[in-house]
């Protein structure tokens, strides 16, 4: 983790537990909760660091995850179903055992936390149409199942050229290897091995054919 990287998570993770804090205060005050406002203004300071900490640790979270999202995919397919019902399970032992106050704040910063993420999705997704609208190539992921993980580069190779036997499609190889750059019907695209959880547990391995849009692949054509 580069220098700019902690700042990046502790700036921005600083100003998610001030948005946490202040919408605790705002339920607190429309709720008119009085005696648990007084616990705030009491212990402000100390509550003040824990939404500062939960902030930060809240970035590195989502840092790590995009740091490791080639390689970690505990909680990626199917397998985030799984983890959504446990903790869920989870979340409703420990309510019985939480005050009814504090539920309720949980819940109003679950919320925020939820529209944070909503009104970050629609800000990347409308970037990413914009950047995608002036190119000759729109970005395209295509995934395809495999019976088995291929454990040589032959191997991997071989699976692509199946598949493009399979669905009657040209194949010029631009780099060999795993990953490989390949054209399909003159698109190029970059292949790599993905894999998933199914429903099951099992590990269910994948081609992932990915669209190249650099200016100098695109010139080529």
């Amino acid at each position: 983790m580069i220098r700019e990287d902690k700042i990046d998570i502790v700036t921005k993770g600083l100003f998610l537990g001030l948005i946490l804090f202040i919408s605790t205060i705002i339920y607190l005050l429309i709720s008119r909760d009085m005696q648990n406002l007084k616990t705030v203004g009491t212990f402000l300071i100390p509550i003040v660091l824990c939404y500062a900490l939960v902030g930060i640790l809240i970035r590195w979270l989502v840092y790590r995850s995009a740091l490791k999202k080639e390689s970690s995919h505990l909680f990626s397919g199917v397998a985030s179903y799984y983890w959504v019902w446990m903790l869920c399970i989870v979340f409703s032992v420990c309510a019985y055992f939480i005050p009814q106050a504090i539920r309720y704040i949980v819940l109003t910063n679950a919320g925020v936390l939820l529209l944070i993420w909503v009104l970050d999705y629609l800000y990347l997704k409308n970037i990413a149409k914009e950047l995608n609208s002036g190119l000759k190539y729109h970005r395209v992921t295509l995934v395809e199942d495999l019976s088995s993980r291929p454990k040589t580069e032959d191997k991997f190779m071989e699976e692509i050229e199946n598949y493009c036997k399979k669905n009657h499609l040209t194949l010029e190889v631009i780099e060999y290897g795993m990953p490989t750059k390949i054209k399909m019907d003159n698109t190029p695209y970059l292949v790599k091995l993905g894999q998933y959880y199914s429903m099951v547990g099992t590990v269910v391995y994948t081609l992932e054919f990915r669209s190249i849009l650099s200016n100098a692949v695109s010139n080529e054509n």
